[in-house]
């Protein structure tokens, strides 16, 4: 029998087990080693291919958190646009009084159509503007809408379809319709106006066959959702029917005793004598001191009474 090894020196076997223990652990740790190396590469490389934060104007970078809310949206570039976009913080002093100078605003309804240009020639031919309150009949013509806007004149909401059955069963019924016709705008103009105008106007009792009272709610929560409706205080007569003659036209705007003229006109395939007409609309209130507005924040407001 061999001797037991009580402390003295380790044999030779007991010196190789050991030896090749120190060698595994050495292996392991150079196998992390190289892996740990790897990974600050990696990190270092992925850090130099991602764009660089641009700094301040103070010098300093902005750090960006990837749960940042979202940016709000851009407002309008420009200060018409930024006056005449839908802002419901936005402050206003309307003028329900009127603005005290001899004023016409044209209005003209239901368009964009193939009177539109006409409409805009004779504009042009004066040098004057007025208000299109739009609707989405003819989407082939809506680029109507921004000739009309990038000639100086205002754009208002009118409705997208201009069916009452639709609109007016209910409020929702109505915002939805009048969001419609606002993104519609919002692809010509570049935003969504505040300007609108009811169809039938705020005082239509047709509103009535499909929801009693929506008159009465609707003058208040367009308001408080940022919009100002527009009504009339005198009527051209052409929608009275196709085709109006162009004398009763003139007769039915041409008026005394107003000092903020707010002058219904409607735009469509059905109203060619509205174009002929205007020359001498226009000419009668020029000779009496007028200027012709288009609809802004600085302009009457015309409401009618509601009667529903």
């Amino acid at each position: 029998m061999g001797r037991a090894n009580n402390g003295g020196r380790p044999s030779a076997r007991s010196q190789q087990r050991q030896a090749r223990g120190l060698l595994v652990v050495a292996g392991v740790l150079c196998l992390a080693l190289v892996g740990g190396v790897a990974a600050l590469f990696s990190l270092v490389a992925s850090a130099e291919s991602a764009p660089a934060p641009a700094p301040t104007e103070d010098g300093f970078v902005d750090i960006i958190q990837d749960d940042e809310a979202p940016a709000e949206p851009e407002p309008p570039a420009d200060d018409r646009a930024a006056d005449l976009a839908l802002d419901p913080e936005k402050q206003t002093d309307w003028k329900f009084d009127g603005t005290g100078e001899k004023t016409v605003y044209l209005t003209f309804d239901d368009g964009p159509s193939d009177n539109t240009p006409r409409v805009l020639e004779v504009l042009e031919r004066y040098g004057i503007n007025a208000t299109f309150f739009v609707t989405g009949h003819e989407p082939d013509k809506a680029h109507y809408i921004k000739d009309a806007y990038e000639a100086g004149n205002s754009i208002g909401l009118h409705s997208m379809t201009h069916n009452y059955g639709q609109i007016y069963v209910s409020e929702e019924a109505f915002f939805s319709d009048l969001e419609a016709v606002g993104n519609m705008v919002k692809e010509q103009i570049g935003y969504v106006p505040y300007l609108t105008r009811f169809p039938g106007g705020a005082s239509n009792t047709i509103s009535a066959n499909y929801c009693a009272g929506i008159m009465s709610a609707l003058v208040d929560d367009v308001q408080a959702r940022g919009y100002q409706f527009y009504d009339w205080n005198v009527s051209s007569g052409d929608a009275s029917g196709t085709n109006v003659p162009v004398e009763t036209l003139v007769q039915g705007s041409c008026v005394e005793g107003y000092t903020n003229v707010m002058l219904l006109f409607h735009d469509s395939n059905t109203k060619d004598t509205t174009p002929e007409a205007l020359p001498q609309i226009i000419e009668y209130y020029l000779e009496r001191g007028y200027k012709f507005e288009p609809i802004t924040r600085e302009a009457f407001v015309c409401h009618h009474g509601v009667n529903n």
